[in-house]
């Protein structure tokens, strides 16, 4: 069940995208993420440079930690390849920080600033995201939490830095998906001591956010509790894949550390969605070989399957080792009902197996029209099915055999005939309803 769950929620994500008109992928599947690279990685793909430094030109104003603050990004190679580096130059008392006095500085900031609401918005989001993380891991009230690392001043930069290189690049407007995060491996030293990669506050992040992250591709941290926050503040979701998407920019963030196997990097990459005619959803294609069942059997099971709901079954002719003939059986089904149907062809089967596959496919919304057809002086009615594509378009119209049947037997007449009398009568209806007809 938990698999079909995560098979239904994946259909959704992507019936999401294809409505979107601009896409932001954020790509941190070699490096990780961090607040610095990310930022780098906006300014890398077009932000413009005035909103984010005005923005962290307010930190100083409301944060008593922080004297004073500049950013000048910088072109760097990693592994030869180009990428953005931002050096912040910070200069700031060594206090230790509270993580209210933390939460009451961003705030403030946001309230002086002249980002959008949404931009504000996960501003204050990314930090109280990352405070109540790491008060819940010192099993802490907000009023008694005091911050090392990420009560210096760089994390409202990175924070602030990102939201409004956001705005200018206008990715609150559409939608932010993610690449599954790579987090590193082996072990991190800080103020709490050494601790197993990845960081305590990134795994709980993860957890709570239903984030998506692997190890490696180095034995050494590669996701920062501020790059994670943003980031689970950020993405709607996390895909295996890249989003259908015509790429328009693509930036790339450097990291301060040289990584010995891949480039320290984050790749961000914005561009249109690919609006799509066709609706579309995901479905379960269910199989099994068969050598030893009589085809008494075999009938049965194609019934039982039927009625459990699947969508179509079928049977198709094999061959199979040692030269024996037998069957496939194949089943469509919807991706909650795989456990049931699968089941089911073991019971009735005796199958020692089943394979299956998710699979997207396009289909066409569907109506039903009831035509009243004048036939030998009686009437009869007849469904007639619509098809259409997502404008509303009709694509096709087909007669449902058994009434026409039907009304063909009791009236004498032919099959072909009352189908194409009742396709004309369904013809007139959706015209009149429909100017894409």
């Amino acid at each position: 069940m938990e698999q079909s769950q995560k098979s239904s929620c994946s259909a959704d994500i992507h019936r999401t995208i294809r409505t979107l008109s601009r896409i932001t992928f954020i790509d941190g599947q070699t490096a990780g993420i961090s607040g610095d690279m990310l930022l780098a990685a906006l300014i890398d793909v077009g932000a413009e440079l005035k909103p984010i430094r005005q923005v962290l030109g307010l930190i100083p104003l409301h944060f008593s930690r922080c004297q004073s603050i500049t950013l000048e990004p910088r072109e760097v190679k990693a592994h030869g390849f180009r990428a953005c580096r931002i050096e912040l130059a910070i200069s700031e008392r060594g206090d230790e920080t509270s993580a209210q006095e933390l939460l009451q500085a961003t705030g403030a900031i946001a309230d002086s600033s002249s980002l959008s609401e949404k931009a504000r918005l996960f501003a204050q989001n990314s930090m109280r995201t990352l405070v109540e993380v790491e008060s819940g891991l010192h099993g802490a009230e907000l009023s008694d939490t005091h911050l090392h690392e990420a009560g210096s001043t760089d994390t409202l930069a990175d924070i602030f830095g990102v939201a409004a290189a956001c705005d200018s690049l206008h990715v609150f407007d559409g939608g932010v998906f993610s690449s599954p995060l790579a987090v590193g491996g082996g072990s991190v030293s800080f103020s709490h001591g050494t601790v197993s990669v990845p960081a305590p506050a990134v795994l709980e992040i993860a957890r709570r956010y239903g984030m998506r992250i692997i190890g490696g591709p180095a034995n050494e941290e590669l996701a920062t509790p501020t790059g994670v926050s943003m980031l689970a503040n950020l993405a709607r979701s996390f895909l295996d894949t890249y989003p259908a998407m015509i790429p328009e920019r693509v930036g790339y963030g450097a990291g301060k550390r040289e990584l010995a196997l891949a480039p320290n990097i984050l790749r961000v990459v914005i561009g249109q969605g690919v609006e799509q005619r066709f609706n579309s959803d995901a479905v379960q294609i269910v199989e099994t070989n068969l050598d030893d069942v009589s085809g008494e059997m075999l009938g049965n099971a194609l019934g039982r399957i039927l009625e459990a709901g699947a969508k179509d079954a079928w049977v198709t002719s094999a061959q199979f080792k040692k030269n024996r003939p037998g069957f496939t059986l194949h089943a469509i089904c919807k991706p909650e009902d795989l456990g049931k149907l699968s089941d089911i062809i073991f019971k009735e089967t005796g199958t020692l197996g089943v394979r299956y596959q998710l699979w997207s496919r396009f289909i066409l919304e569907r109506e039903v029209v009831t035509v009243k057809l004048r036939l030998a002086g009686r009437v009869f009615d007849v469904r007639v099915k619509v098809a259409r594509d997502r404008a509303g378009k009709v694509l096709g119209m087909k007669p449902e055999f058994e009434d026409v049947d039907s009304a063909a037997r009791e009236v004498g007449g032919s099959v072909r005939e009352v189908s194409a009398a009742a396709l004309e009568e369904a013809r007139a209806i959706v015209e009149e309803r429909s100017p894409h007809a």
